[in-house]
């Protein structure tokens, strides 16, 4: 198994850029970020941490400034404290389709990691091409490679038909995603910063 992570990890990203920053997803034991998300739903900002094999919690900054979101793959639920304190009030417990816990543009918790990302493009990819355009320089200091994932025409994966993705220079993490439609038109754009991979969370921060 370890071999087989090894393997992964050292894959050139010239030979398939999208394939080669999952497996670097696929090996980690969980990452923490900020996220920042703007689309038609206007600008949303979260403390994102995920744990594998998926456990999710969402610290909202804005615009549900203190609400708290966790989800927990073995109980297949989303708990909520809409007005923070978990741990010290009881949370209300919903499906992950419920819609007052799915983001502007539809999004569900258990299906909002990297991971989960990264799988949509390659399925986009399937349908089209991903070009790697070169290394950049994102805010003027994180080294990072431009790569497109663009779909044949009339294709699309959740409307979406073409992906900008900005995947760090060392460890391949996605620091910014701009996902199009068929018209080329943008649907979001998400930024991930103050990254951590592998942090030690605290004993109870899935399960307050």
């Amino acid at each position: 198994m370890l071999l087989l992570v090894l393997i992964a990890m050292s894959a050139p990203i010239e030979e398939d850029p999208i394939a080669a920053a999952l497996a670097r997803i696929d090996a980690l034991q969980g990452y923490r970020l900020t996220l920042r998300s703007q689309g038609s739903g206007g600008e949303e900002v979260i403390r994102y941490s995920y744990q594998h094999p998926g456990y999710v919690r969402m610290d909202m900054e804005t615009p549900y400034r203190g609400a708290v979101l966790i989800y927990r793959p073995d109980t297949g639920k989303v708990q909520l404290w809409p007005f923070g304190s978990p741990g010290r009030r009881p949370g209300l417990s919903l499906r992950p389709t419920n819609r007052m816990v799915r983001s502007s543009r539809g999004h569900r918790v258990d299906q909002s990691d990297v991971g989960t990302l990264l799988r949509n493009v390659q399925q986009l990819q399937q349908h089209g091409n991903a070009r790697l355009l070169g290394p950049v320089t994102l805010d003027g200091q994180y080294p990072a490679q431009h790569v497109v994932v663009e779909a044949e025409p009339g294709r699309a994966v959740h409307e979406v038909a073409r992906y900008d993705l900005w995947l760090d220079e060392e460890t391949l993490f996605p620091l910014r995603v701009i996902s199009y439609d068929r018209r080329g038109e943008r649907l979001e754009s998400v930024h991930l910063e103050d990254l951590e991979l592998d942090p030690a969370f605290p004993p109870d921060h899935f399960s307050p």
